[in-house]
């Protein structure tokens, strides 16, 4: 992979932190379109610099690997070594945004589900 393949990047990024296309786009903010074409190899369109951050932030790689190749892809020992540094995985921070993003009705009718009541 070249430096200039920053749509691979995006792509292992988010195939690494296992979130969809589909998620990623919900916790950056943007439409599913637009994170689609950020790992075309054809249309080839990067995010902006602020999401090329938040893309970094959400999937735990390093933000110099994400944009130019350079460096190591996660962050390093740290996140491997303390628990408090992330604490929710990307699945789990979707989760509590799509929960957020309910009626309060709905919000009740899942957690009785979820808690078997």
């Amino acid at each position: 992979m070249e430096a200039t393949d920053i749509y691979l990047r995006i792509k292992q990024a988010r195939e690494h932190s296992g979130l969809t296309q589909s998620s990623l786009a919900i916790l950056v903010g943007v439409k599913r379109s637009s994170a689609n074409q950020w790992e075309s190899s054809i249309l080839r369109k990067e995010p902006s610099t602020g999401n090329l951050i938040k893309i970094a932030e959400i999937t735990g790689v390093s933000f110099e690997w994400l944009a130019t190749g350079r460096g190591e892809m996660m962050w390093g020992k740290i996140k491997e070594s303390t628990a408090e540094y992330n604490p929710l995985t990307p699945r789990e921070i979707l989760l509590l945004k799509l929960f957020k993003n309910l009626p309060e009705r709905k919000q009740k009718a899942l957690l009785d589900f979820l808690s078997g009541s």
